[in-house]
């Protein structure tokens, strides 16, 4: 159906990435990685505890890494990547050359109501909330719209989102 053989999906914290990416990946019978899910495994401990311990610069470098490692597999897999992963320029070069990229997200508002009660993100931590996702979309949204696709998920459900994403891929067949 699709040239490269990786999706990959990007957006922040929220929009929807994990959980439209593993339906998406059994809807295609693709393999899905959630990057952030293969740094704690490969680092075994939490996302939270790198920041904690090693620093944002630390989490980063190893995030890349392991991007870059997977992106060079020959399988059909969906890759949900952290919501900072595609501003670095290195892996969104790799991300072009080898995936289609697809970028989701969703109203603040909503993208509150998603995150609000989950404390395994370190950059909202004790923070305001609202404020933190407001500065993140102002940096990184001009960064995500160099994807190859892009969908609101506000007010979709996961069976409308991945029949918009799949057929926008037929596209490009």
């Amino acid at each position: 159906m699709n040239k490269k053989k990786i999706i990959a999906i990007v957006g922040l914290m929220g929009a929807g990435k994990s959980s439209v990416g593993l339906r998406l990946a059994q809807n295609l019978k693709y393999y899905f990685i959630d990057s952030d899910q293969e740094i704690e495994d490969n680092e075994h401990r939490s996302i939270a505890d790198i920041f904690s311990q090693n620093g944002e610069k630390y989490f980063r470098e190893i995030e890349a890494k392991i991007i870059q490692d997977i992106v060079s597999r020959d399988e059909e897999i969906i890759l949900s990547l952290g919501g900072g992963a595609y501003l670095n320029h290195e892996t969104r070069k790799v991300l072009k050359e080898n995936a289609t990229v697809v970028w989701l997200h969703a109203s603040i508002e909503e993208t509150i109501k998603r995150v609000s009660s989950k404390l395994s993100r370190p950059l909202l931590n004790n923070k305001n909330k609202r404020q933190v996702l407001e500065d993140l979309a102002k940096i990184r949204y001009p960064i995500y719209q160099e994807a190859d696709f892009e969908f609101d998920t506000t007010n979709l459900t996961f069976d409308e989102l991945i029949d918009k994403i799949i057929n926008k891929i037929k596209t490009i067949s």
